[in-house]
């Protein structure tokens, strides 16, 4: 059953729709958190996580690295800020129950088995240089670069494809304008000069 038909099936919807919705769920997290009410900004976290995830299905499973370039680029979270919020919307659905995480700090912690100082996210002595080159990193780019190299290789089946058919064509007309066959030197002369001429066209 496709997902058309599925009642039950996830509506994903497009990333010029989710990337609105996620700043604002991550503004008012932090908002939220930073007025010391940590436990408040857990569900806007969450929430941004679940659209997090429907951003993800959009791109390939080999597209990992498109998908966090985004993210970043869009909402200046890192991969692996990203990762725990999708994580924190697949893990704990609901923040009401005993023991649920009050905090990001206290879910990376508790449920994830991490631990930073107070003072924040620890920044490694080559994060600024990380940071140098993902403002460097043009996803656009790399996306038209690829782009071009299926149109390449859409030229090439095409040319292809197009002097097969001359070929076909060629032997076709052939069958009936070669002097063996009742047709003529000239007739088949012609046919050779527009053959060669198409093929020339095609190359």
């Amino acid at each position: 059953m496709s997902l058309v038909e599925r009642n039950d099936a996830p509506i994903i919807r497009p990333l010029h729709i989710l990337v609105p919705l996620i700043k604002k769920d991550l503004q008012d997290g932090d908002e939220a958190a930073e007025a010391a009410a940590k436990q408040a900004g857990m569900p806007f976290y969450q929430a941004a996580g679940e659209k997090l995830k429907e951003a993800r299905v959009q791109f390939g499973r080999g597209e990992a690295d498109q998908f966090y370039a985004w993210a970043y680029r869009n909402f200046g979270r890192r991969e692996t800020q990203v990762r725990e919020y999708m994580l924190l919307a697949k893990t704990t659905p609901d923040l009401q129950i005993p023991g649920a995480p009050a905090s990001i700090r206290q879910f990376e912690r508790d449920i994830l088995g991490r631990d930073r100082p107070t003072g924040g996210a620890v920044r490694r002595d080559y994060q600024p240089d990380i940071d140098k080159i993902m403002n460097r990193v043009n996803v656009d780019t790399l996306a038209l670069k690829r782009e071009q190299v299926k149109r390449a290789e859409e030229r090439e089946v095409q040319r292809k494809l197009a002097l097969q058919l001359i070929d076909i064509g060629y032997k076709a007309l052939a069958s009936k304008l070669h002097p063996d066959k009742g047709g003529s030197r000239e007739a088949m002369a012609r046919l050779n000069q527009v053959r060669d001429r198409l093929k020339a066209a095609v190359q």
